[in-house]
């Protein structure tokens, strides 16, 4: 079975807000994240909505010549690391880094520098890049920028599975742990591509809404007259520990990882199979590696919690 894996932390920036109180309160009020593109001018496409991040200062989280050298989903996955960590009340010492890890998922990583240094590459030439730059562009950066602030020193890894990054980051940091090779990890995902080449891209595909007039019912997923998903941006991070560690140390723990599993469709590049017969597979598998039996898992006790009132869901262990 190896380790029992447990949260201990957990930070977020998105749409609804910068943390995870603000965020659940607009849940709560039934607030939507989605509204005009203003990062750029999106009047030349046929989708013109997003779901920005607003009100972000990375600034709050990381000094002035550090926000300069890094690109926007490094910044968000900065803060939220910062969140996480301090909610966590995890201490980084000098006894402690080699067993502290970082695993970091992104889809597409630093396309806003990509893009722009593209422009300035075209309009000044080679001499005007940024020796920045690939630092800038490259994954694998934001678990490393979260490592040289923080002192880290374990595990050091990103994973650029699309949509199922963030989730695939923290399923392997399960297994790190699980398997004795870390006691901590600082693990999620980070996106921050509502850029015009992204926005271009998935309106060729027809793969994102076109309901410009009702933004906030944009995103429908489940409902027979969707037209197609919202782009987003923002970072979540937990922290993820073994639980003697966190035992031994008196943290507060929030919930327990008992299972993991994946898989891929070998389908279609981007329509999942039609039976679900892939994300079957998953639960199935996940079931497994906690073993337990589907009819062990009781979605009533969660029900339960989400028709109290906002604030008594959020202080729930």
């Amino acid at each position: 079975m190896g380790k029992r894996v447990v949260v201990t932390g957990y930070g977020l920036v998105s749409p609804l807000g910068i943390g995870v109180e603000e965020t659940w309160d607009h849940l709560c009020k039934g607030s939507s994240g989605v509204g005009p593109i203003t990062l750029f001018d999106a009047s030349a496409f046929r989708t013109k909505i997003a779901a920005e991040v607003r009100g972000f200062n990375p600034e709050d989280f990381m000094d002035k010549k550090s926000v300069r050298r890094v690109d926007r989903f490094i910044h968000f996955a900065i803060a939220a690391a910062r969140m996480a960590l301090d909610h966590s009340g995890l201490e980084i010492g000098k006894n402690n880094p080699e067993r502290i890890g970082t695993y970091i998922g992104t889809g597409l990583g630093g396309l806003q520098s990509l893009e722009y240094f593209h422009t300035v590459l075209q309009e000044k030439g080679p001499q005007k890049i940024s020796p920045f730059f690939i630092p800038m562009l490259i994954g694998n950066m934001a678990p490393g920028q979260i490592s040289i602030m923080f002192g880290t020193k374990g595990p050091n890894l990103s994973v650029s599975t699309a949509c199922a990054a963030g989730s695939h980051a923290i399923g392997e940091s399960y297994k790190l742990i699980q398997a004795g090779l870390a006691d901590v990890m600082i693990c999620g995902g980070s996106e921050a591509v509502i850029t015009p080449l992204a926005l271009g891209g998935f309106c060729a595909m027809r793969a994102i809404s076109e309901r410009n007039d009702e933004p906030e019912k944009a995103s429908r997923p489940f409902e027979k007259n969707r037209d197609g998903f919202v782009m987003a941006e923002g970072s979540g991070v937990v922290i993820l520990e073994s639980l003697e560690h966190a035992r031994n140390r008196g943290a507060r723990i929030g919930a327990e990882l008992i299972g993991y599993g994946l898989g891929s469709d070998a389908y279609h590049m981007t329509a999942p199979a039609p039976q679900g017969e892939g994300a079957a597979r998953c639960m199935r598998l996940a079931l497994e590696s906690a073993a337990l039996a589907p009819e062990m898992v009781d979605y009533t006790r969660f029900l339960a919690l989400t028709r109290r009132p906002c604030r008594s869901v959020r202080r729930s262990p």
